[in-house]
């Protein structure tokens, strides 16, 4: 079976991404869309779940661009940025950018709250976009996060 840039089995991944389609199409996640991701994704689904249920979740929009990403309220004192295929916490970089495990538990605690509806929608300047998104409040980037992260302002800037 091949595998995808995000470590993640490519028929796998289709029937995880065609579950977050089900529950964005309904506006809501039923007790079916839990057991098929707790049978691909396990453990981090149960992390996931207690933050979405805490209602952690925010998307920072910035305006007039549109370029967005999402913060994931932890135990730090500031939260935890996550981007479509990059978070900033410290499983992310150990684990999930080395491929050893599809995704962060703050990834997939983003991925329900935006296909069900409920994440909380903040605007921002496009000036604050890249300062929000650069800063490591947490002082808890290594290297290799530090490195994709510019990657992706760079590409979102392009954009």
């Amino acid at each position: 079976a091949s595998v995808d840039r995000d470590g993640m089995d490519e028929s796998v991944k289709e029937i995880v991404d065609a579950t977050f389609e089900e529950i964005r199409r309904r506006g809501a996640v039923e007790v079916e869309d839990l057991k098929t991701l707790y049978f691909f994704l396990g453990n981090t689904l149960e992390k996931a779940l207690d933050i979405y249920d805490a209602e952690l979740v925010s998307k920072r929009v910035a305006m007039p661009s549109q370029r967005a990403f999402y913060t994931v309220e932890g135990t730090l004192a500031f939260p935890y940025v996550v981007m479509e295929n990059w978070c900033s916490c410290p499983a992310f970089s150990k684990s999930i950018a080395k491929g050893r495990r599809e995704m962060c538990k703050h990834q997939l605690a983003v991925k329900l709250a935006d296909a069900s509806g409920q994440v909380r929608v903040q605007e921002i300047s496009d000036k604050d976009f890249s300062r929000e998104v650069c800063e490591d409040k947490n002082n808890g980037l290594n290297e290799l996060s530090r490195q994709f992260k510019t990657r992706m302002v760079e590409a979102a800037k392009m954009s």
